[in-house]
């Protein structure tokens, strides 16, 4: 471990733990740290104590296994309007990679930006044939699933002000007219979650849940999109796991459901 001519060597040391923490997705034990920086034990040992008092560092379960503490996640979010996004993202990536390869369809997590909605993290389906779905890809939020179910957990005047311009047509099938995407948003907010028939590309149908943050405001949409319209069975098992994905996501970031009590 090679430390800065004119840096304070007890700093470098712990920047060198907080990395190999951070490195060691599921937790680190103190032997392990040792060996790993070519600290004495007796150092490392006071260093973890005075992170752990400061919320920096955890023991996951209160055992011998250090993780990344909650502190962490406070200072993330001071960082930028992004950092939020990066912890959801990894919430995310594990349920979504399971409901996956549990269902063999494609999942995607995004984000409400403005007018439109942002794909933030995919997972494909393992099976030989899957949609492509783009990170990092922006649409219009009445032309698809996800879109409309960020509309539907809006404000009404966020609503008047979105269709105000007037609503482009993707396909066919899109909802153009504003009082029938009003009726629309009244019906996925009571029933939890929303579908795209079509709406945003020809050939393709979705279904999108709900994830929201503490205050109970929606701040992502799971949604999982497929080729051709799925026999009934095959339709509630993708909507239910897409339901119990974002029910999942929503209590690993201390989430509440808006109508709930």
């Amino acid at each position: 471990m090679n430390e800065l001519k004119h840096g304070s060597p007890v700093v470098e040391k712990t920047a060198h733990l907080l990395e190999a923490i951070a490195d060691a997705r599921t937790g680190i034990s103190l032997a392990s740290l040792v060996e790993q920086l070519g600290v004495p034990r007796s150092t490392v040992y006071r260093i973890l104590n005075s992170l752990s008092a400061h919320g920096l560092v955890a023991r996951v379960n209160g055992g011998s296994i250090y993780e990344l503490g909650p502190k962490f996640i406070e200072l993330a979010r001071r960082i930028s309007p992004g950092a939020d996004k990066a912890l959801l993202v990894e919430a995310a990536r594990p349920l979504l990679t399971a409901a996956a390869e549990k269902i063999s369809e494609s999942f995607k997590l995004a984000a409400p930006e403005g007018d439109e909605m942002m794909t933030i993290f995919a997972a494909p389906s393992p099976g030989d044939y899957s949609l492509f779905i783009k990170v990092g890809g922006r649409s219009r939020k009445h032309v698809g699933a996800g879109g409309k179910l960020a509309l539907a957990f809006s404000d009404y005047s966020e609503v008047e002000a979105y269709c105000a311009p007037g609503l482009e047509a993707r396909t066919p099938y899109t909802i153009t007219d504003p009082e029938a995407l009003k009726e629309a948003l009244t019906e996925i907010r009571r029933n939890g979650y929303a579908e795209d028939n079509q709406e945003s590309n020809l050939g393709v149908r979705a279904v999108a849940t709900p994830v929201f943050d503490g205050s109970g405001q929606l701040v992502a949409t799971i949604s999982v999109p497929f080729i051709g319209e799925a026999m009934p069975d095959r339709a509630r098992s993708i909507r239910r796991e897409a339901l119990d994905c974002a029910a999942l996501l929503t209590k690993a970031i201390d989430g509440r459901h808006p109508l709930s009590k």
